[in-house]
């Protein structure tokens, strides 16, 4: 999956962390095709955690900022979103790491940023050129 232009929200600042999330990814999916899954899963998991609490806090503060209509839906799909990365967190705690589950990992991140990105955070770009 690759950034495109379309997900533009209109704020340097999250389109850029957009395309860190989006090249994490990618390159975490590559990892997994070559082999390295096992030797990077839990640094993704790490990583993917503290990165977004970092993003939406920002994200939202910018929502409310520019009173965008979807700041509340935006709130409810982050929480829900640390919520499936607790869960992920939470299994290879207890199993250690699986491959079904590094790769199930990879497509949950990319459909979420899709549609998340497409269907929410797009509307910021209509509050701030208004």
């Amino acid at each position: 999956m690759k950034w495109s232009d379309e997900y533009a929200t209109g704020i340097e600042r999250i389109d850029k962390q957009h395309q860190t999330l989006f090249r994490m990814a990618s390159d975490f999916g590559v990892a997994l095709d070559e082999g390295g899954g096992r030797a990077t899963y839990g640094q993704l998991l790490e990583f993917l955690d503290a990165y977004c609490r970092g993003h939406f806090g920002f994200e939202e503060e910018c929502m409310e900022q520019y009173s965008c209509p979807v700041a509340e839906q935006n709130r409810e799909a982050h929480s829900t979103f640390l919520a499936t990365v607790g869960d992920f967190q939470q299994r290879y705690a207890a199993s250690g790491y699986l491959a079904a589950d590094a790769r199930e990992l990879v497509a949950t991140i990319e459909e979420w940023l899709a549609s998340h990105i497409c269907g929410i955070d797009i509307h910021l770009r209509d509050c701030v050129t208004h």
